[in-house]
């Protein structure tokens, strides 16, 4: 059975991937982050009663949020799992240097 190509003769054979790739250009996160911050003040000059009505409940709920209480249960969670996990570091520490004994 006969290959076939999408070349000709006298060129170099190339897959149908290679003959229809185009070099695409990834746009950096910077670039995406001014492009959606474009859109979004572009939606807002289209649409200003809506968007202040949305940032105002947004407002108002974060305003309803018990962000001491969070806070302070942060905080004790925090105290909660740094014993625990100084230990799993320490037993890790102490396998490693057990380990490096024992190749000398």
């Amino acid at each position: 059975m006969e290959k076939r190509t999408l070349a000709s003769e006298n060129e170099s054979p190339l897959t149908l991937m290679e003959q229809t790739a185009e070099p695409v250009s990834t746009p950096s996160i910077q670039d995406n982050l001014h492009r959606c911050y474009e859109d979004g003040e572009e939606y807002v000059r289209q649409n200003p009663t809506k968007t202040a009505l949305v940032a105002m409940g947004a407002g108002f709920l974060l305003a309803q949020l018990p962000l001491r209480w969070m806070f302070v249960a942060l905080i004790k969670l925090l105290f909660l799992v740094v014993k625990p996990v100084t230990f799993v570091y320490a037993i890790s520490k102490l396998i490693d240097d057990v380990r490096a004994a024992r190749a000398e």
